[in-house]
């Protein structure tokens, strides 16, 4: 269930190296870099150029990287749920410029808003063939949540109408990202800890129960607390291996 936290604004945004934003969405970071800058294709002996999705826009840190923030993020992965269920590009832009004039805002796909009643976005939407199909479908209250909620919103907190907390593994878990702790990178709710240092802590000692232990003792958490890193950083490499 989508909660709502008593704080009265986001501090941060988050930041995200390309690299880190795509395997947090299960993305290979190529598709994830077309998604965001754009991209060219030839056509019939021409070079065209494909726009990045709205509101999407690169952002690059100092040394020239190219950087999301938590918005972004979160934008990526619903572009990815609403990919898998057979939606093309072109329609999720589409989709992407009406929910803006429809909501005002620009990023309207990561708003209380959104979830609550996009499917208002999907009413009258262009599109041919299939297509027609799965936006009649999306247009729909229940179906549009069925695709909505379990790809994203069920595990986001809202402050107010924003995006302010993520839980990968749900919120019975204690793995979070929010934009105003340690740049948004994977914590350990309440102790601000990374789940990166926590894995690689237990790899160091042999992995198992035994290095959990340890490592809880170390940093005094709960061994539920390390397993929860262990088991988000786990599938972060079992992506990246794939």
């Amino acid at each position: 269930m989508v909660a709502e936290m008593q704080r009265p604004k986001v501090y941060g945004r988050g930041a995200y190296p390309i690299r880190v934003a795509a395997r947090l969405a299960h993305l290979d970071p190529q598709t994830a870099r077309r998604w965001v800058e754009g991209y060219e294709y030839p056509y019939r002996g021409e070079r065209r150029q494909s726009a990045p999705i709205s509101y999407l826009a690169k952002a690059r840190s100092a040394d020239g990287g190219l950087v999301l923030d938590f918005e972004q993020l979160l934008t990526l992965m619903l572009v990815k749920a609403f990919k898998d269920r057979g939606l093309g590009l072109p329609t999720i832009k589409r989709a992407a410029a009406k929910a803006q004039g429809v909501y005002g805002t620009p990023n309207p796909f990561v708003t209380k808003q959104f979830r609550s009643d996009g499917n208002h976005v999907f009413i009258d939407l262009e599109a041919k063939g299939r297509e027609r199909e799965l936006i009649n479908v999306l247009s729909d209250q229940r179906e549009f949540r069925e695709v909505v909620e379990p790809s994203l919103f069920r595990d986001v907190v809202f402050v107010g109408d924003e995006a302010g907390e993520w839980w990968p593994l749900g919120r019975d878990h204690t793995v979070v990202l929010a934009p105003d702790r340690q740049f948004g990178a994977p914590i350990i709710a309440g102790k601000g800890i990374r789940t990166d240092i926590l894995a690689q802590a237990v790899a160091a000692e042999g992995g198992g129960d035994a290095g959990v232990k340890v490592v809880a003792d170390w940093y005094e958490l709960s061994p539920a607390q390390v397993r929860d890193a262990v088991e988000f950083e786990g599938a972060w490499q079992a992506k990246q291996a794939a």
